[in-house]
This record gives C-alpha cells, sequence and structure tokens, in this order.
C-alpha cells in the first residue's frame, strides 16, 4: 500500500497509474494501453531494441517450481492454476510439479518432480529432485524466466539458474509459524505439517532468513506479505511488485445447480490449525438458532471430526465433506447464507476472493491479509482473530439481518469485480515479468 491508501498499479484520482521500480518502489507513469509494455527500468534503448524484438520473434518462456500443483494443497494450486489460465495459450510454460499434475491449456507442459508423500515430505522430495535434474531441465526447455513459489522455497537447493528467478511470495514460514503457534494456545488440533513445522523452526527460520538473502526477484500477492518479508528479512531485491491473486468464475456450475442439503454457513479451505476453524467451532456453540455449518478442504477429516464432537457438536450441526470437486465448491458457496474466514493470518486467501465473487456475505479475521481485501462494515464484518464470542455475534447479526446480508455481498461482489479478476492479476503479472527480463 503506497502512503496515498492506493494499491500498486492501481490508478489514482488524476488517472495517472503506477509503475513498478528496479528497487520495488513506485513512481507515476503514462496511463497503460490495451497492450503490455516493458518495465524499462532505465535499461539503454538499444537492450531494450534487441528485447522488444524477441518478444515478436517467439513466445516467451516460463518454467514454474510448484510441488503443490496437481494437488488438493489451497491457494497456491489454486493460484498456478488460474494464472495458467491466463499465461498458457500466449506463452510456452513448463510445470515442476508432482506426479498428479496434469493441464489440458495449449502450450503448457506437465514435468512430475516428485511421486507424493506428506505434505512436509513432498517438499523436501521436491527440493532434493530439483536440485538434481533442474540443470538438465532448464537445458532442456530453456526457459526465459524461472518461477518459484514461497514459503516452500522450491529452490533453496539449487544453485547457478542461468535466467532470472521470480519469487512469487504467498507467505513466510515465520508468519505461518506465529499464526500455528496462536492456534496451539486456543486449544486447537493442529496438521502434521504444522506439528513438523513448530518441531523443526529452529532450522526453517535460519533457512528463510538465507533463502531471502539470494532473491533479487519477487512478486508479492499482498501487501500484508510484502511487508513482513521486508521488515524481517530485508531482502535485496532488484525488482519487486505487488500483483493480488485474481479469480475467472468460468468453471461455475450454472445456477440451479445448488445442492439442497448445503449449510447456511461455510468454511472452505485446508483444514489447518491456523485457519481458525476450532474458534469457528467454539462460535456455532454460541449460536442459539442451531446453525448447520459445512466445512470443506484436505486434511485430517477423523481428528476436526472428533474435536467437533468435543465441543458437543454432532454431525447435525457440523458436517466435514473434505475435498469436494471445484463445480461442488462453488455450488455451495453459491447457496450459502454466510461465509468464514476465521484465520489467524493470510495474505490474500482464495476463500475469501472466491466468496467475494459470487457475492456473499462474509465475516473474517481482522488480520493485515483480510484488510487489504474488505472493509469492515462496508464488505465484511471483521472480528478479532481466536474470539470465538465476537465470531458468533457476528455471524448472528448476519444470519438475522436481510438486508444487511445482501449489502455486504454486493459491496463484497464489487471488489471482486474490480480488483479480484483473473485478466488484471494475469496482465499485470506479465507487465512484472517483462520488467524483470529487461533488468536481467
Amino acid at each position: 500500500m503506497r502512503g496515498d491508501g492506493r494499491e500498486f498499479g492501481e490508478p489514482s484520482n488524476s488517472g495517472e497509474r503506477l509503475t513498478f521500480q528496479r528497487d520495488g518502489g513506485t513512481a507515476p507513469s503514462r496511463p497503460r494501453t490495451s497492450s503490455l509494455r516493458l518495465g524499462l527500468c532505465g535499461r539503454d534503448s538499444s537492450r531494450i531494441s534487441r528485447f522488444e524484438k524477441l518478444r515478436r520473434t517467439r513466445a516467451t518462456k516460463i518454467a514454474v517450481a510448484a510441488p503443490e500443483y496437481g494437488r488438493i494443497w489451497g491457494g497456491i494450486g489454486t493460484y498456478v492454476s488460474q494464472l495458467l489460465r491466463g499465461l498458457g495459450p500466449h506463452h510456452e510454460v513448463t510445470i515442476l510439479g508432482g506426479k498428479e499434475a496434469r493441464s489440458s491449456i495449449p502450450n503448457v507442459t506437465t514435468v512430475p518432480m516428485t511421486n507424493g508423500g506428506s505434505v512436509m515430505t513432498n517438499y523436501l522430495k521436491f527440493q532434493l529432485a530439483l536440485r538434481r535434474r533442474l540443470p538438465d531441465l532448464i537445458r532442456e526447455y530453456r526457459p526465459d524466466l524461472f518461477i518459484v513459489h514461497h514459503a516452500q522455497m522450491p529452490d533453496l537447493l539449487t544453485s547457478g539458474v542461468d535466467c532470472p528467478i521470480v519469487v512469487t511470495t504467498h507467505t513466510t514460514i515465520l508468519g505461518q509459524s506465529r499464526g500455528i503457534q496462536q492456534a496451539r494456545r486456543r486449544g486447537s488440533p493442529l496438521d502434521e505439517s504444522e506439528k513438523t513445522t513448530l518441531t523443526v523452526l529452529p532450522a526453517l527460520l535460519p533457512a528463510e532468513v538465507y533463502y531471502w538473502k539470494r532473491v533479487r526477484h519477487a512478486l508479492f500477492v499482498s501487501n500484508a506479505v510484502r511487508n513482513e518479508v521486508m521488515g524481517a528479512y530485508e531482502p535485496r531485491l532488484r525488482t519487486a511488485a505487488t500483483v493480488l491473486n485474481g479469480l475467472s468464475l468460468d468453471d461455475a456450475p450454472p445456477v440451479g445447480d445448488e445442492p439442497s442439503d448445503a449449510a447456511p454457513i461455510l468454511f472452505t479451505g485446508r483444514l489447518l490449525g491456523w485457519k481458525g476453524l476450532s474458534v469457528l467451532f467454539r462460535a456455532l456453540t454460541e449460536l442459539s438458532g442451531g446453525e448447520r455449518l459445512d466445512v470443506t478442504g484436505s486434511g485430517a477429516v477423523e481428528t476436526w471430526k472428533r474435536h467437533a464432537q468435543s465441543l458437543g457438536l454432532g454431525p447435525d450441526r457440523v458436517r466435514l465433506l473434505g475435498v469436494i470437486p471445484r463445480t461442488e465448491l462453488l455450488a455451495r458457496l453459491r447457496c450459502a447464507s454466510v461465509v468464514v474466514v476465521p484465520s489467524f493470518m493470510e495474505s490474500c486467501p482464495y476463500s475469501l476472493i472466491e466468496a467475494m465473487a459470487l457475492g456473499k456475505p462474509i465475516v473474517a479475521s481482522n488480520v493485515p491479509g483480510v484488510t487489504d481485501m474488505v472493509s469492515d462494515g462496508e464488505s465484511a464484518l471483521l472480528v478479532p482473530p481466536g474470539d470465538p464470542h465476537a465470531l458468533a455475534g457476528a455471524l448472528q447479526r448476519i444470519l438475522s439481518d436481510e438486508s444487511l446480508a445482501r449489502r455486504l455481498g454486493a459491496a463484497a461482489g464489487q471488489q471482486a469485480r474490480d480488483r479480484f479478476s483473473l485478466d488484471r492479476m494475469s496482465n499485470e503479472t506479465l507487465r512484472y515479468f517483462e520488467q524483470v527480463l529487461a533488468a536481467s
């Protein structure tokens, strides 16, 4: 966020736009045209003309390291899937992912790197496989850009890559560990990956410090995570940009296909302690009307069922549906009365964007990543993280006031159209990639 309250790349009242700078700052520029232009970054004209000539003669080749792609793990997998829809048809993209990675998008090639396992095991396997295979993969696919996703540090063990590396940053180990610790203090179950994170945190945090010392190009999905990285690690970046996540609902089912058994309250996302699911269960016990909650997402479903039962919430109040097809997820979102995002930390969650795009009333935690996206009382009701009483009160307000629910949902839907479209994300991402190439 700029000092004047605008997002990077957001127009001012005077109609100017903001360009990305090599040091991550911003400066006024001429209004953008419909075509994407290079981030010139002060390069000499002969260098730029050669780069523009290259752009005209062939598609940009992009390699993406994403162990989450093809696995139902939440935000990063959703991000990569969405971005491919905006980049794939016009660029040659190679995805280095898990064995489940597949794509039917033209000009997208998938390369399996690992054979599965638990979340943390898969990340380690991916790092080792990338260290071993990356030189040959670079020679084979000859990418102009290599994109990796943090906080997984998939390229932590690699060196000597002969093309610019862009670290797309969704969260940090530091931020996640803080959220996990808050959840644990409030008696929440923890996923095995969360337990492992806390166990090996004394090694992970120095690794993250080392990692950021060598990062030179970073794309952040929110100002919240950008501020955290810049404040905690002070990386020596040559270029940086904030590009908010974007979403297309082209795959949404037709209106009328909604399930008849949907609960009025809906939670979507991975079943993790730091996502605040235990806080939501406790809030549900304070609702006097017996309202039901549906929970969708991957994780230890049986553990969370036992946790709900320990709070007196049986299957008549809470249903844990596990992983469901995306079309069903969107259908359940469409008919929910309220969507809840009770996390202890967030950056730019797709669970929130999906609810906004479908015009749903939202109750969410008042944490930096969320407050960058919605405003309390205008496009959502925000409550302190970890406060089940406040969460129950906000839920009750929406469930008992149809006028408020409609107003919040309409405002959220407009925000999604204005700020979180896939076209906007794809265009701004390409613009930043062009800046990195011109600066390298």
